[in-house]
């Protein structure tokens, strides 16, 4: 049995979702929605609390924005988890993750399967130049959707100590799998929406939540990052990769920072003044 693990903003899921997943899922499963319609959990929290009451041998830890288009999805993850070096599976996720705090999706190295939807219609997403069959192995995978059995909870635990808020749960729950040694996998075989803007990204409160838990990540791993999976990258190609990627974030870190935020404020006069001698 599959158990569906759902945070919801409000006391339940909508009856969309729950019809959705009732015609699509394919075999037995239940539903375990955690109200978090009064902000009192943080994603690690709930999902922690999803998995005390669960009673499948499969979880499915799924964002309540989302709708699956494959018939009998249920059946195909059960079939997928019948190889027991396989720990996690995902619909999207990297391939790549250096030793600094950077979200997977900013990876150059990608699989997924998926459909990203604005409101203004569904965009797919398929990258499956990386599958060898219906799997690709990751190092992480994007939290929209994912499945683990349920047995690895006896040695992993959504990290709700080091952690706060509702960024890189997914992350760091894959990392613990790859601890344990099992694998992290993206399947091609199922397909899911997933109704999110990009326009997000834009949110300076919803940057610095990100910001904040990815270098809570970066800090916890940094012992096993960088990190390949699923890719064939010769050692010097992945290390100078890192050093990039590194770099990039101090940049990125610079530009953030309220000294830069300041210096361009004090100098937005000057820039004026100079523009107006230019267009004379």
């Amino acid at each position: 049995m599959i158990s569906i693990i759902i945070c919801s903003r409000a006391a339940d899921i909508s009856q969309a979702l729950k019809d959705n997943i009732s015609q699509t899922v394919g075999c037995e499963n239940e539903l375990v929605i955690i109200d978090n319609s009064t902000n009192s959990y943080s994603i690690f929290q709930a999902y922690n609390e999803g998995v005390s009451r669960a009673r499948g041998n499969i979880l499915c830890f799924m964002h309540e924005d989302v709708r699956h288009h494959t018939e009998g999805w249920g059946r195909i993850i059960s079939g997928e988890f019948l190889d027991p070096t396989v720990g996690l599976i995902g619909v999207a996720g990297t391939h790549f993750i250096p030793k600094v705090p950077m979200y997977w999706y900013e990876s150059p190295f990608i699989s997924q399967y998926s459909m990203n939807n604005d409101g203004s219609g569904g965009t797919m997403n398929d990258t499956c130049d990386n599958f060898k069959g219906v799997l690709a192995d990751v190092v992480a995978v994007d939290g929209m959707c994912f499945f683990i059995r349920t047995e690895l909870f006896d040695k992993i635990r959504f990290d709700d100590q080091s952690f706060t808020g509702f960024h890189a749960y997914d992350m760091d729950i894959c990392m613990q799998v790859h601890d344990i040694g099992k694998r992290v996998c993206v399947t091609r075989e199922i397909l899911v929406e997933h109704f999110w803007s990009e326009l997000s990204l834009n949110n300076r409160k919803y940057i610095e939540q990100l910001d904040r838990n990815m270098v809570v990540f970066s800090r916890k791993w940094q012992d096993r990052l960088p990190m390949v999976r699923g890719v064939e990258l010769p050692q010097i190609v992945w290390l100078r990769l890192n050093n990039l990627c590194a770099r990039a974030y101090e940049a990125k870190a610079v530009r953030r920072s309220k000294a830069y935020r300041l210096g361009r404020l004090i100098l937005s006069p000057l820039k004026w003044i100079k523009n107006c001698f230019r267009h004379r």
